[in-house]
């Protein structure tokens, strides 16, 4: 593990380590750095950009030597709005190489993986020290019992409104047609806000709260309206206003991709074909027979094609995501569910030109609010700056994450038998590096990370109840770069397959509490609210072997090594190489949960991993 060939050494990512500003600018001139090994056989290194798309290379000059490594430096201008930038290493004995956010090859490769730059870019300030918790809000906490759906109030086809115990497991569509009710309220949440700042949570995600007849409230009756039966408008008040005062954030989901059948727009336009709202939906033959987001007749979909819409959803003054960014309600942003469907519908294909409208619109309303959109897939095109903050990065993260801990795909637990296939390591970290190196890294340390959600099987049954692995996954969603999320229960051992299972009621008997998983998320999200390397540090991955990662986070205050095993037994007298990181002969490291002390030598350190464990050295 400590033969490693000089290439591997060189290093620059987007943070504040190497570059002067990296947040610049339209007009600034910007230095960036790279790190080479000492006595490489490197000629000459140049900065290639690409200015209103011309080809331009500016020598490196040497800044400064270290112990182990050595520092170039050139400046550039930030001319356009997004600026990619790679670096050419000249090697006498070599050739030529390229290196840009993937790495170094010898292939002059196209712009999509080169260093982005953005400029003038409003990146949320609050962002980089939060830890944010998902909540479904009929299954967290009931606050005010009087607010819950009264069994039999409303039917939908064969189904009436049923009201279950808490605690009780929640039954399924087929059973209800989702209209059985625990009663978790908004009241619920405000209660409980000690709670989640004790567990040190700073923001939080709701699913839907806008009125409709089903306890997940996807199929939205009214974007304009808060259900009664969570608290209505004053709830939503008194909750954001509980919440600032502090120092939380929230955020809410709505779905610009569809409304329910319920809805008030699409019930004008099913009653009349003239009406205002007709033209937001597209009926093939009028007023049943309707496009419907994957044929859920329940969910028509909105036709973006309609300007009228474009303009009541995000562009006038008071439209949907612009009204409750404002006074009283003063939200802290927006997940859009179904981003990756949402303006998309055969010929009409608007969804960069409404993703480009509704940043334009949120971030004048709130030039802080934080906006990231649902995609389970490849995200990254509305990640280059004029779209999204952030998406729920699944393919970037989550998904090869379960499938590195523990062989699960999503949807796994559908098909009992099916075996587990666990994804090698290095493929695992490859996977993780296309997605950061794709995107502009100011974007790639504000995506959006959970290890599960709403949607998907809880962590704790995708690792098999192996609660080694599960704390293992919690300790890498905390220091990978990236704003972490923990969905509600996890902390507490709550289990779950997918829907209705994973939407268990929040155990409020702490008798009934994993206190020790409680107690290490306590501990890793205090770290990670703390940590100056996780909080603002760039990151180099420095070895993905057998069953163990290791990655640096490194700020100008603090360099960290995280090792992450997810082997199912210990190892002993592991030769891990770290030279390629920085660091030096005799540079002293020391864990920062147990003390553990080990100096580098001949270029690695020697170390025991424990079963499914994290680790984390600070020197």
């Amino acid at each position: 593990m400590t033969d490693t060939h000089w290439t591997h050494a060189i290093h620059h990512d987007g943070s504040a380590l190497y570059l002067s500003n990296p947040t610049p600018k339209l007009g600034e001139v910007v230095q960036a750095y790279l790190r080479t090994p000492k006595n490489a056989p490197i000629e000459r290194i140049f900065l290639r950009t690409a200015p209103d798309g011309e080809n331009h290379l500016e020598e490196m000059k040497h800044h400064s030597t270290h112990p182990n490594h050595e520092l170039w430096v050139a400046s550039f201008s930030v001319t356009m709005p997004r600026n990619p930038y790679r670096f050419l290493i000249v090697s006498p004995t070599e050739g030529f190489y390229y290196y840009n956010a993937l790495g170094m090859s010898h292939v002059n490769s196209p712009e999509w993986f080169d260093f982005k730059l953005l400029a003038d870019f409003a990146a949320p300030s609050w962002l980089p020290d939060s830890v944010f918790y998902q909540i479904f809000p009929d299954r967290f906490a009931n606050g005010d019992p009087s607010l819950t759906p009264k069994p039999g109030e409303w039917s939908k086809r064969e189904f009436q409104v049923t009201v279950q115990a808490w605690g009780e497991t929640p039954k399924t569509y087929h059973e209800t047609g989702n209209l059985n009710f625990f009663g978790g309220d908004l009241v619920g949440i405000q209660q409980k806000l000690d709670y989640l700042q004790a567990l040190g949570i700073t923001a939080i995600y709701l699913t839907p709260i806008f009125t409709s007849n089903s306890n997940h409230r996807y199929n939205i009756e009214d974007f304009y309206e808060i259900d009664p039966h969570l608290g209505g408008e004053q709830g939503l008040i008194n909750l954001t206003q509980a919440m600032h005062e502090r120092g939380m954030k929230i955020i809410l989901d709505v779905t610009p991709n569809h409304t329910g059948d319920k809805h008030v727009w699409f019930l004008a336009a099913q009653a009349d074909e003239n009406a205002d709202t007709a033209e937001f939906f597209t009926f093939h033959e009028h007023p049943h027979n309707y496009h419907s987001w994957l044929n859920v007749k329940s969910l028509p979909k909105l036709n973006y094609k309609s300007e009228k819409l474009r303009q009541w959803m995000y562009e006038n003054e008071d439209s949907v995501l612009r009204h409750w960014l404002k006074a009283p309600y003063h939200i802290d942003g927006w997940r859009l569910d179904v981003l990756n469907m949402t303006a998309r519908q055969g010929g009409v294909q608007f969804s960069h030109k409404v993703g480009r409208g509704i940043r334009r619109a949120v971030k004048e309303t709130n030039p802080e609010a934080y906006l990231f959109g649902e995609h389970f897939f490849d995200g990254t095109i509305h990640l280059q700056g004029e779209e999204l903050d952030a998406t729920m990065n699944y393919q970037g993260f989550n998904i090869p994450l379960w499938h590195w801990l523990s062989g699960y795909y999503l949807g796994q637990d559908a098909e009992p038998n099916r075996p587990r296939y666990y994804n090698p390591t290095n493929a695992f970290v490859e996977q993780l590096a296309q997605f950061r190196a794709s995107v502009p890294w100011v974007i790639a340390r504000q995506q959006f990370h959970q290890l599960g959600s709403h949607d998907t099987t809880r962590i704790l049954n995708i690792v098999e109840h192996d609660k080694d692995l599960m704390k293992l996954g919690v300790a890498l969603l905390l220091t990978y770069p990236g704003v972490p999320c923990i969905y509600y229960g996890d902390e507490i051992g709550l289990d779950g397959k997918r829907d209705p299972d994973n939407r268990k009621t929040m155990t409020w008997d702490d008798s009934q509490w994993d206190k020790d998983l409680l107690a290490y998320h306590q501990q890793w999200i205090n770290f990670r609210k703390t940590a100056p390397a996780l909080i603002n540090g760039g990151h180099q991955d420095l070895s993905a072997y057998g069953d163990t990662w290791a990655f640096v986070r490194q700020s100008a205050e603090q360099r960290l090594l995280v090792i992450g095993h997810r082997g199912k037994t210990a190892i002993h007298a592991v030769h891990l190489g770290v030279s390629h990181g920085g660091y030096a002969d005799g540079t002293q490291l020391r864990e920062v949960f147990t003390g553990q002390a080990v100096t580098v030598t001949n270029g690695e350190i020697i170390i025991d991993l424990p079963r499914a464990s994290a680790l984390v050295f600070e020197g």
